[in-house]
């Protein structure tokens, strides 16, 4: 080659940046081993005692390697194989051994997967035992990231449809003779059984009906055709629903586990207008680190907070003291599971934004002998039966009058439709409003000011990290297991980047913002009374 030629054997000589790096691998190294996984990927059987083959490679030093990409890189399959070929830092942990994209997915499906929380949870353990971090107070959020998955092939759960069909089907029944009492949905294995009974009552040969136009069939066989098409059809939304569930409405052909769900930006356009297939990513942060994560199909963050207490408990042993999250997740079954565990709440409730900023003042309160408005008029309570039926468990409805000549009727009855009536009905929880009351009281105290604040410094910096400076913006994989053990290997390389950050020297901190000792409880607008004018005679 006349220009572009190679005329000399590169010999790399390691340079003191190199070792100072390779001294931190050895610091990682050796924090796994005190964490004990070694003993997980030791007990997994990778390949059959009877493989005649090459050996495999060392899988502890795979699994290493491994986490370390997910902590540097972007850490897709093909871009893992590309470091152990050309990053030293990789190729020192691997010992120059070269395995190919095919067999590291093969080893995080054998080795991670099944024992990914074990594997998470033992990790961060060591990392919180060796920098001594305080986790009293957890920080819960949620992200939505976009799926694996063809975004104009989603499914919706066709209740509706299949309401009407199995009207459709009672219609035909009965037009048949067979009259079915039961007000449940008519399930397919039943209808299949009816319609066998209507063949053989008949003596309908299935086999010799006609087919194609111009073709003239009895009553029987029309009636068997169209019966054939709605079992069809119902086996279809049975599938359907079934693929769904009972807490979703949605699916994806390509991905059948994720949930069309409204992004802030798609991965192509980047806008989010239109439905995209999704996951909810929940995380609970402490002094920065992740200690706890979960993939839910839950478009919401409601009915997420549990199942990650749950989680955080059956691997931690303990409930957290103290808990802070936002306006998502404040109802009432969360707040009572707080009250029940001694969790301390800093949760905020769905009105907190309203009643911070006057625009929606709380209009109620709650003490032991009842309910009071705005104008201390005790509610009374009476009952829903010829009123109403109750919207809420162990709700209770009550009655405040003079509502007509009270100064608050400005705020208290502008969204009621009918403003003529001199009384109002609420409808409430009254254990509720009393845990929200507790809630608002540690929320407003400064050390809830402080808790607030870290809270939207340290979990939304937690999904910086992951989103924005390990570049992870889309799912990779498919499958419920298989993007909960991604989400895993992606919160578990951010916290081994905070340990590498304090072995260069920077400090974990335990709280990122510390309130001032003059900092006051914090007050929400006063609702100001409006004096009724007087009518001119």
């Amino acid at each position: 080659m006349k220009y572009f030629s190679i005329k000399r054997t590169l010999f790399v000589v390691y340079n003191q940046k190199c070792c100072e790096e390779f001294d931190k691998i050895d610091k990682f190294m050796q924090l796994l081993e005190n964490s004990g996984v070694g003993k997980i990927v030791a007990n997994v059987k990778y390949k059959d005692k009877n493989y005649k083959g090459r050996n495999g490679y060392n899988s502890f030093n795979l699994f290493a390697a491994i986490i370390y990409c997910f902590m540097r890189f972007k850490a897709t399959l093909r871009d893992i194989e590309d470091k152990f070929i050309f990053d030293l830092r990789v190729i020192y942990i691997m010992e120059n051994n070269l395995p190919k994209h095919t067999v590291i997915g093969d080893f995080i499906n054998k080795y991670i997967l099944p024992y990914q929380y074990e594997i998470f949870t033992m990790i961060t353990k060591t990392i919180i035992e060796e920098l001594n971090v305080i986790t009293d107070i957890q920080y819960n959020d949620g992200t939505k990231i976009e799926a694996n998955a063809n975004k104009y092939k989603f499914v919706w759960k066709p209740t509706t449809y299949h309401k009407k069909l199995d009207i459709k089907i009672r219609e035909l029944l009965l037009q048949i003779g067979i009259e079915i009492k039961d007000k449940k949905l008519i399930k397919s294995f039943q209808f299949n059984e009816l319609l066998k009974e209507y063949i053989i009552r008949e003596n309908i040969d299935v086999d010799s009906i006609p087919t194609g136009k111009g073709k003239r069939l009895s009553k029987e066989q029309k009636n068997y055709k169209l019966a054939y098409q709605y079992l069809i059809k119902l086996l279809e939304y049975e599938e359907k629903e079934a693929t769904c569930g009972e807490n979703r409405n949605s699916y994806y052909k390509t991905d059948k586990a994720a949930t069309a769900m409204v992004l802030k930006e798609d991965y192509y356009s980047r806008t989010g207008h239109d439905f995209h297939a999704g996951y909810n990513i929940q995380v609970m942060v402490s002094s920065g680190i992740i200690t706890m994560y979960g993939v839910f199909q839950n478009r919401d963050d409601f009915y997420t907070f549990i199942p990650m207490n749950d989680l955080y408990y059956k691997y931690y042993n303990k409930h957290p003291k103290n808990e802070c999250a936002d306006s998502g997740y404040g109802m009432y079954e969360n707040y009572k599971y707080m009250k029940e565990h001694n969790i301390k709440n800093y949760v905020k409730h769905y009105t907190w934004s309203g009643e911070a900023d006057g625009k929606r003042p709380q209009l109620f309160y709650t003490f032991d002998d009842g309910i009071m408005c705005l104008n201390t008029c005790i509610g009374k309570e009476i009952s829903f039966e010829g009123i109403r039926h109750p919207r809420y468990k162990n709700s209770k409805l009550y009655k405040f009058v003079g509502c007509n000549n009270c100064n608050y009727s400005y705020i208290c009855k502008k969204n009621l439709k009918n403003k003529t009536y001199d009384y109002r009905l609420y409808e409430l929880i009254p254990e509720y409003e009393l845990l929200k009351e507790e809630a608002r009281k540690n929320l407003q105290s400064p050390k809830g000011i402080e808790v607030r604040i870290n809270r939207s410094i340290q979990v939304e910096g937690a999904f910086g990290q992951i989103k924005n400076n390990m570049n992870y913006d889309r799912i990779r994989r498919r499958g419920l297991k298989k993007v909960s053990c991604e989400i895993m290997l992606m919160c578990l390389g951010a916290n081994i980047r905070k340990y590498f950050s304090t072995l260069d020297g920077s400090n974990l901190k335990d709280n990122y913002w510390n309130t001032s000792s003059n900092l006051k409880e914090e007050k929400f607008p006063y609702v100001k009374p409006q004096k009724k004018k007087l009518s001119r005679n």
